[in-house]
């Protein structure tokens, strides 16, 4: 029938062909609107289901306290004993408390026990000086008290796989990578754990890590006593290669200049560091950041949060890793360096002031 209609119209296949694709341009111009519609519903209502969990809060009670040193190690519960929230390895809580002025003060602290338990949860907490949170809890925190927090937070978690895991900590960073060790063990990975620190006193966990099955531990002190028979100096990239498998993970929490340096000296090697910062080094680059009538330089500061607050900005803030959501504004125009991962949700022109760093001219609303 085509070649019977073709033979009498020349024109009519060509015609035919430009009805059908004006079909399809009708149609795409019709659909595309209302795809776009649902895809901007999708995106919003993304962003209110993590506002939502960022906002939930858990009422936990104290159950057990260990001081050592400076430190405080918590084991927090419900009233009732029931199941907590889901944990995974990495996660943190955000606490919410009060400093000793009274003013709202929260702070995040990473999970240090075998998330596939769910009737307690465990944190160390070490008192920094001048800590408006840490230095009252680890001086006066007792068994019996209301603790309010987050649910499980963040996301630095460990990824699935079979591959030989070599995890890296310094001082209380040893916490994320203790739950991480639970998980790896549990799964039958091989799993070795370098932990930097001081002293022995400053080796959180050590006795537990020392006798803890399937880990290869080794700590690394580098003021050590002179009776102390375990490796001394610095934990380095070619010691850890020298007794690594090829094909091994690579996870850290340190200092922010250990974790520069490792990340430096293991990509020159083919290898990727998964880490996570709660601070961040200073920037050394230098660009004007204004906000209003604030203006700042970029240069010597960790974020712009710090930048803009050292000129008088006065830009709230709580946790200074990217957990509470004081410092959200909204990014009007330039380019930005995420120096810390956002833990709260954020609209597509917001940035969290304490987790970013400025690669060019910034300009922020108030």
């Amino acid at each position: 029938m085509d070649g019977y209609l073709g033979s009498l119209h020349p024109d009519f296949q060509c015609q035919r062909n430009l009805a059908v694709v004006a079909t399809l341009v009708l149609l795409i111009l019709g659909v595309a609107p209302a795809f776009w519609c649902l895809y901007r519903i999708g995106r919003m209502l993304c962003y209110l289901k993590r506002q939502q969990q960022d906002q939930r809060r858990l009422r936990l009670i104290v159950c057990r306290v260990r001081r050592q040193g400076q430190s405080v190690l918590l084991t927090l519960r419900t009233a009732d004993s029931s199941k907590l929230p889901k944990a995974l390895p990495g996660q943190h809580l955000l606490l919410f408390c009060r400093d000793k002025d009274g003013k709202p003060v929260s702070r995040a602290y990473s999970l240090c026990h075998d998330t596939k338990q769910r009737h307690y949860y465990r944190l160390a907490i070490k008192a920094e000086p001048h800590g408006r949170l840490s230095a009252p809890l680890v001086a006066g925190v007792a068994v019996g008290d209301s603790i309010v927090s987050s649910w499980p937070r963040g996301h630095f978690l460990l990824k699935t796989n079979r591959s030989p895991l070599v995890l890296i900590a310094a001082g209380v960073g040893i916490t994320p990578m203790l739950a991480m060790a639970y998980r790896a063990i549990r799964q039958q990975r091989p799993v070795t754990l370098w932990y930097q620190a001081r002293t022995l006193n400053d080796l959180y966990f050590h006795r537990l890590l020392r006798r803890l099955p399937g880990l290869d531990y080794r700590p690394i002190l580098s003021q050590p006593a002179v009776d102390w028979l375990g490796a001394r100096g610095r934990i380095t990239a070619d010691n850890i290669l020298a007794h690594t498998q090829t094909d091994s993970d690579f996870y850290c929490c340190a200092s922010a200049s250990m974790t520069d340096q490792l990340t430096q000296a293991l990509r020159q090697q083919g290898k990727q560091l998964h880490y996570e910062l709660f601070s961040a080094p200073a920037s050394a680059e230098s660009f004007t950041i204004t906000m209003g009538t604030i203006s700042a330089d970029s240069a010597g500061y960790a974020s712009v949060l710090d930048a803009l607050n050292q000129v008088g900005a006065q830009i709230p803030f709580d946790c200074r890793g990217g957990s509470c959501g004081l410092c959200k504004k909204r990014l009007i125009s330039g380019e930005v360096k995420q120096v810390l991962e956002a833990a709260t949700a954020l609209k597509s022109d917001e940035v969290l002031t304490c987790c970013i760093q400025a690669k060019s001219a910034l300009e922020l609303a108030i």
